[in-house]
This record gives C-alpha cells, sequence and structure tokens, in this order.
C-alpha cells in the first residue's frame, strides 16, 4: 500500500510540474516569440507587373501592458528582411485605448518604419472601436504612412489589383456588400477583421480575403471553441482556405501578434505571414 501511495504521488508531483511548465511556457514565451508563415497564391488574374507580388500580413497587436514597442521590433526586422511590395494590417491595434499608458505617437512612428512601394492599408477591428479608439485609430495609422479603408475600394491600376476594406462588422459600420466593387477583370483583394465576413462576399469578385480576430484561438485548444472563438470568427480560425465558387477564392485568417482578455498563447504563437501572387504556369 505504502508503494502504490509513493507511486501515486510521483505521479501527481510529475502531472503538478508538467503543467507549471505548460502555464509558464503560454504566459512568458510564447507570446513573445514571431513565426513567419510564408504562402504562394496563384490566378490567372494576376498580371506580369504584379508578378511575384509579395503581400505581408501582420494584426491584433493588442498594444498595452502585455504587448508593446520592444515586442513589434521583431515584426519591424522580420518585415525589414522580407522586402513586401504591399503590407496589410488587419485591424485591432490598442487593447483598450482608455487604458494604454504607452505613447500613441511611439505606435505611429514604429508604424512609419515599415516600407512598402505599393502601399500599407488597414482596416478597422472591433478593439479600434471599442475602449474609446474610435476615433483615434485612424489617425495613428495614418500618421504611420497607412491607408485606412472603412468600406472603400482602392485601385493599384498599374498592377491590376484592387484592395477593398470592409469595417469592422462587430461594433463599427461594416458592409461586406462593398466587395461587389471588385472588377472582374482585376486581382480583388478585401480586407475583412472577421474572418467569417467571407461566407457573404463569396459570390463578389473576390480572390483574395485577409482577417485576423482569432488569435489562432490564442490558446489552440479546439474542445473549448464554443468559449473561445469570438463572434464572426467561428467558421474559419487559422491559415489559408480555398473556396469553389467561380473565382476559386482563397481566405487567409492571419493568427495575430499580441493577445487579449488572457495574457497567453499556446500552440499558437505571434504571427507575421507573407503571400505572393503568382499566375498559374
Amino acid at each position: 500500500m505504502f508503494r502504490l501511495f509513493k507511486t501515486l504521488f510521483r505521479i501527481l508531483m510529475l502531472i503538478l510540474i508538467i503543467g507549471l511548465a505548460v502555464i509558464c511556457y503560454a504566459r512568458y514565451i510564447e507570446p513573445h516569440m514571431l513565426q513567419e508563415k510564408y504562402y504562394t497564391v496563384e490566378s490567372p488574374l494576376v498580371t506580369e507587373s504584379a508578378e511575384n507580388l509579395k503581400i505581408a500580413v501582420f494584426g491584433d497587436t493588442h498594444f498595452g501592458d502585455y504587448y508593446n514597442i520592444e515586442d513589434f521590433k521583431k515584426v519591424l526586422d522580420s518585415l525589414e528582411e522580407m522586402k513586401p511590395d504591399i503590407v496589410v494590417f488587419s485591424g485591432d491595434l490598442i487593447d483598450n485605448y482608455d487604458n494604454y499608458t504607452g505613447s500613441a505617437d511611439e505606435i505611429s512612428l514604429s508604424l512609419s518604419e515599415i516600407e512598402a512601394p505599393y502601399g500599407k492599408y488597414a482596416v478597422f477591428g472591433n478593439h479600434d472601436y471599442g475602449g474609446g479608439a474610435e476615433n483615434k485609430y485612424q489617425a495613428i495609422l495614418e500618421s504611420g504612412g497607412f491607408t485606412v479603408l472603412k468600406n472603400q475600394y482602392f485601385a493599384i491600376d498599374e498592377l491590376g489589383i484592387a484592395i477593398i476594406g470592409i469595417d469592422d462588422v462587430i461594433i463599427g459600420y461594416g458592409d461586406p456588400a462593398i466587395a461587389s466593387m471588385g472588377r472582374p477583370d482585376y486581382f480583388n483583394i478585401v480586407l475583412s477583421h472577421a474572418p467569417d465576413v467571407m461566407d457573404e462576399v463569396l459570390d463578389y469578385n473576390v480572390d483574395l480575403m485577409l482577417s485576423g480576430h482569432t488569435h489562432g484561438r490564442q490558446i489552440n485548444l479546439k474542445y473549448f471553441d464554443e468559449y473561445i472563438l469570438p463572434p464572426f470568427g467561428k467558421n474559419y480560425v487559422s491559415g489559408m482556405y480555398e473556396f469553389s465558387n467561380e473565382r476559386n477564392s482563397k481566405l487567409y485568417v492571419n493568427s495575430g501578434l499580441g493577445t487579449t482578455k488572457l495574457p497567453v498563447r499556446f500552440l499558437s504563437p505571434p504571427e507575421l505571414t507573407c503571400i505572393k501572387i503568382v499566375q498559374f504556369p
């Protein structure tokens, strides 16, 4: 009997040690990592001038007590090496603007260091409306050289590319029907913070939609999706999705950089994505 209790005690201690190690990793290590992901999207609508064009995507920084300018410098260094042609920010800049003790000017200054010859584009996320950010977010991004699209269409005619930004659909004034402006002869990129908007734009001329919002679950345990995944982020969680519609549309959901509600990440490290578009071979 004594041996049984001794064995059970050792097993319990091992479980406790492993549990503490996982908690420490999720709190202090993974949130400060940076994972780069690379994808290639093929389309007959990619023009010769847009061949091999690189689009960098990041979002959900949630600047605050647990994600700061020092953390973001890793992204700036990676972007410098990546040398993207277009940069996209998918929303949720500051976790709670009213409680933010950092400098919005420092955020703008950091964003201004990003270089992209064909422009830097952003859309509102739900946190960019909540927490007092609604009247500040656009100015912060524009001071950093970003064009903020609120249910707007922006054409890069020399590339045969259009970028269509849908405003936040949770707190903001998002209108997915703006995607109907996509020209049939252009490669149309839709930006929407919330990925489930994809279901509302599939009948339009959409070739690639870029989103964030879900944090790749942040704590990447599928068993808790009902509690973890936010509204408009329950159907498409992370990574590349392909659709069998007329345009063979694709959706990429970036897992984001920061955290919200809990300052932890587990099996869903911060992410910077590079998507290259090419013509069909």
